[in-house]
């Protein structure tokens, strides 16, 4: 039974630990590292300018609620920045160039635990690879959530555009959580020190988002229904610490994958597979 049980094991780590490939004339270079800040910096800072063109340019337009006039709102809302002329262009441009090396980094990350899978005890393998299939495509549909909430803004459609933005933050939630237990239970007496704080910045990365959800969405109803003086004010700002922190969160990646690059090329000439 110890002899199966062996053979089980080395057949895994072979499937996993896949054979490197070895190339005679690479085409194109990037760190992760790299690609990955570039993949945060691209939304960034198309949040930042539309955010300071609104306040310089259309402060009333953006800070317009259905409570207005009767109360008095000083900090624009995502969507509010995000759903004007020229803001809608800025920031559509700013998502669209980024969600393409998103999924590839995405896609690299469930690659990567699917690696660390050989440092999970052998009864918890199996959940633990469900548990990074599930946490792939739950950030899958956190791309394509956030793609959704940009090209159908509040003004076009704004019950359509409140149902996404409802998918986008229960999938960003859910993959941050699975993101942080498929990390706890990868964690070995080779994880290192680099690793164990990306994990715990991770943590308090989602402690932080969760707790402002939870307080963003008591001052929207406050907003909806009572018409509450600054509600949607603080619930806009609640919106920007959780898009800064969502991000912070993504680019974490860059600490997880230390020192490792993307490489395209052509493969060795003399390359038997």
């Amino acid at each position: 039974m110890e002899q199966d049980k062996l053979r089980i094991e080395n057949t895994f780590v072979n499937k996993v630990q896949k054979k490197p490939v070895m190339m005679d004339n690479v085409l194109f270079t990037i760190s992760i590292k790299r690609l990955a800040l570039t993949t945060v910096a691209l939304p960034l800072i198309s949040m930042f300018l539309c955010f300071v063109i609104s306040i310089l340019f259309h402060f009333t337009i953006v800070t317009t609620t259905i409570c207005s006039p009767k109360v008095f709102n000083f900090c624009p809302s995502v969507s509010a920045i995000t759903g004007i002329s020229p803001q809608q262009y800025i920031w559509r441009v700013g998502v669209a160039l980024h969600c393409t090396p998103r999924l590839l980094l995405s896609w690299l990350y469930h690659g990567h635990h699917t690696n660390l899978a050989v440092r999970v005890t052998t009864d918890q393998r199996p959940l633990y690879l469900r548990l990074v299939n599930l946490n792939f495509w739950t950030n899958v549909a956190e791309i394509l959530a956030l793609v959704g909430v940009t090209y159908i803004s509040n003004r076009d459609n704004y019950p359509v555009h409140e149902k996404i933005f409802i998918l986008f933050m229960a999938s960003s939630i859910a993959y941050m959580l699975g993101t942080c237990a498929c990390c706890k239970m990868a964690q070995s007496k080779v994880t290192s020190d680099m690793e164990r704080r990306s994990w715990i910045i991770k943590c308090c990365l989602f402690i932080l988002i969760a707790l402002c959800s939870i307080a963003m969405t008591y001052f929207f109803y406050r907003h909806r229904v009572y018409c509450q003086e600054l509600a949607f004010s603080w619930f806009a700002m609640l919106e920007y610490v959780i898009c800064f922190a969502n991000m912070c969160f993504h680019a974490t990646i860059m600490w997880d994958l230390r020192g490792q690059e993307l490489v395209i090329g052509l493969p060795s000439a003399g390359k038997d597979d």
